[in-house]
């Protein structure tokens, strides 16, 4: 079996780095409202290593192009809004951002756009059952909800509706 067959029956390797790093920060920002750089680069140097193994594998090195290209849009657009409304997402969410964009990207345009649809509807979700069944009211975090866990269940969501169509 060629390495080619393998990756495309597995595709869901390829998005492994950004999965479990994003896991990881989710995590520590439930725990602590604060999103570790050293995760963030580690899983993007990963997640690109990933992404140029796998695009020079399949012989389609724009793909790995495409995704960083996605990703940094991404961020820049998350900064934007975290700018037009401060305190309402920091910069570590816009970091988690460029994490999860280097995984959906690989997927294409139509991946991306449902993966913003799909932070939207997350998002909103999230913050509704967030602020009814915080667990940390009666601490320093209350009122402050956590924002990376649905950037990862959306990209998570992305990657799925990229695979599919």
């Amino acid at each position: 079996m060629q390495l080619v067959d393998y990756l495309n029956g597995m595709w869901y390797m390829i998005c492994l780095p950004s999965l479990l790093c994003g896991l990881a920060i989710s995590v520590e920002d439930i725990r602590s409202r604060r999103i570790p750089r050293a995760w963030i680069a580690t899983g993007c140097t990963a997640q690109i290593i990933v992404n140029l193994i796998y695009a020079l594998s399949i012989n389609t090195l724009y793909l790995a192009l495409q995704a960083i290209l996605f990703a940094v849009l991404s961020a820049v657009l998350q900064c934007a809004l975290a700018l037009v409304k401060p305190g309402s997402l920091g910069f570590g969410d816009v970091t988690a951002t460029l994490l999860m964009g280097l995984a959906v990207g690989m997927f294409g345009l139509f991946a991306v756009v449902f993966w913003w649809l799909a932070i939207g509807v997350v998002g909103l979700l999230w913050l509704v059952l967030w602020t009814r069944f915080d667990p940390q009211k009666h601490t320093a975090y209350a009122g402050k909800t956590p924002f990376a866990p649905a950037l990862v269940a959306a990209g998570a969501i992305g990657i799925a509706i990229g695979v599919l169509f």
